[in-house]
C-alpha cells in the first residue's frame, strides 16, 4: 500500500534590495524569472547543490535525476528534485541478508520529491508545490540554492523568499469535519503581581514575557468555541492585535489545534505563515506500483493553485 501523498503549497517572491518585490515576468526590468528558474534547474541537473541544515550539523543536497519539463502555455515547470541528507550510519538489508553498511561521509540518502511551479505573468509571486516526505528541508534548500545561483549570475541585490501558503480548503475541511482540540490566547506581556493577574479591570501589563491562557479538551471543544475561532481566523485584525470583544480585551496571538482523521495541525490567527502548508492528496492521485503518477500529480497541483486563485488563501 502506498504511503500518504502530501503536497505543500508555497509562494515564491524575489525581493530587490530588501525593499520591493520584483514582477517575475520581468524581474530585472527585462528578463523573465521563469527562464532563470529553468536555467537554475538545468544547472542542478549537472551540478549537485549542497547546503548546511538549519536544524543540525547535517549537509542537505539538491539534485535532479532527469531534466525538468516546461509547460509553456501554463508558464509552469515541473519535475522531481532529489533532496538528500548525510544521515547516521545505517545498514541496508534484503530479507535476512546483510547488503551493505552506509558511511555518512560517503553516502547521501536521497528522496525524490515532485515539484510544480507556475509563474503568473505580471505578478510578483509564483505558486510553488513541493511533495513532502519527512522533514528534509526541501523548501529551505531550494531557497538557499536559488539565491546562490542568483549571485553567481550577477544579481547580488536580488533575494528569493519562499513562504508557506496555506490552502483554504485545508482549514475549511478540518474546521468543518474535525475536532477543535486546543486554543491558546497569547499575550506578549506579563503581570507584575498575582493581584494584577486576577484583576478583571487590568487590560495591559508592563513586564515583558509571555502569558498564555489555554482552553483544551480531550475530545473536542464545543461549536461555540469553533465559531469564536473561525470568526477570529477569517476576520480582519488591525494593528497586530486581536480584539476579543467590545470591552477592548485583546491578545497578541491566538493559536489553535484542529484534529481530523488522526492528523493534528496547529493554526495561527495573526502569523498564518507559521502554519505548515501540507495537504493530504492521497485520495486524489492515481497510484501505480505504489507510486503516484506524474500526470495525476500535475493535475492535483494545478487544482491546488486553482483553489488558491478562486477561494483566496487564508494568508494572502
Amino acid at each position: 500500500m502506498a504511503n500518504r501523498i502530501l503536497l505543500s503549497t508555497y509562494n515564491l517572491k524575489v525581493s530587490v534590495n530588501a525593499s520591493s518585490d520584483a514582477i517575475l515576468s520581468q524581474f530585472d526590468g527585462s528578463n523573465d524569472f521563469l527562464e532563470l528558474f529553468k536555467g537554475f534547474m538545468d544547472d542542478v541537473f549537472t551540478n549537485i547543490k549542497a547546503a548546511p541544515s538549519l536544524n543540525d550539523r547535517s549537509i542537505l543536497h539538491l539534485a535532479l535525476d532527469e531534466p525538468v519539463t516546461v509547460l509553456a502555455e501554463k508558464r509552469a515547470i515541473y519535475g522531481f528534485i532529489s533532496s538528500g541528507v548525510n544521515e547516521d550510519r545505517f545498514t541496508v538489508r534484503e530479507g535476512d541478508d546483510k547488503k551493505f553498511e552506509s558511511d555518512p561521509v560517503k553516502h547521501v540518502t536521497y528522496r525524490n520529491l515532485f515539484f510544480y511551479i507556475e509563474f503568473p505573468i505580471g505578478k510578483t509571486y509564483a505558486y510553488l508545490i513541493i511533495q513532502k516526505k519527512r522533514d528534509i528541508g526541501a523548501k529551505g534548500l531550494l531557497s538557499k540554492s536559488l539565491n546562490l545561483y542568483l549571485r553567481e549570475r550577477g544579481y547580488p541585490d536580488y533575494n528569493v523568499v519562499i513562504s508557506n501558503l496555506l490552502n483554504k480548503r485545508v482549514y475549511d475541511k478540518m474546521m468543518l469535519l474535525g475536532n477543535l482540540k486546543k486554543i491558546d490566547f497569547i499575550k506578549r506581556s506579563i503581570p507584575n503581581t498575582i493581584e494584577e493577574l486576577y484583576d478583571n479591570e487590568q487590560k495591559e501589563y508592563s513586564d515583558k514575557g509571555t502569558l498564555t491562557t489555554t482552553i483544551q479538551s480531550r475530545s473536542s471543544l464545543s461549536n461555540y468555541w469553533k465559531s469564536v475561532i473561525h470568526n477570529l481566523f477569517v476576520g480582519e485584525n488591525k494593528n497586530s492585535v486581536i480584539e476579543l470583544n467590545s470591552k477592548n480585551d485583546s491578545v497578541d496571538e491566538v493559536e489553535f489545534q484542529l484534529e481530523f482523521k488522526g492528523k493534528i495541525k496547529t493554526f495561527h490567527v495573526l502569523q498564518k505563515h507559521r502554519t505548515q502548508p501540507d495537504i493530504d492528496v492521497t485520495g486524489e492521485v492515481e497510484i501505480i506500483d505504489n507510486q503516484p503518477t506524474t500526470e495525476s500529480l500535475i493535475e492535483v497541483s494545478q487544482g491546488l493553485i486553482n483553489d488558491i486563485l478562486t477561494l483566496k488563501p487564508v494568508n494572502a
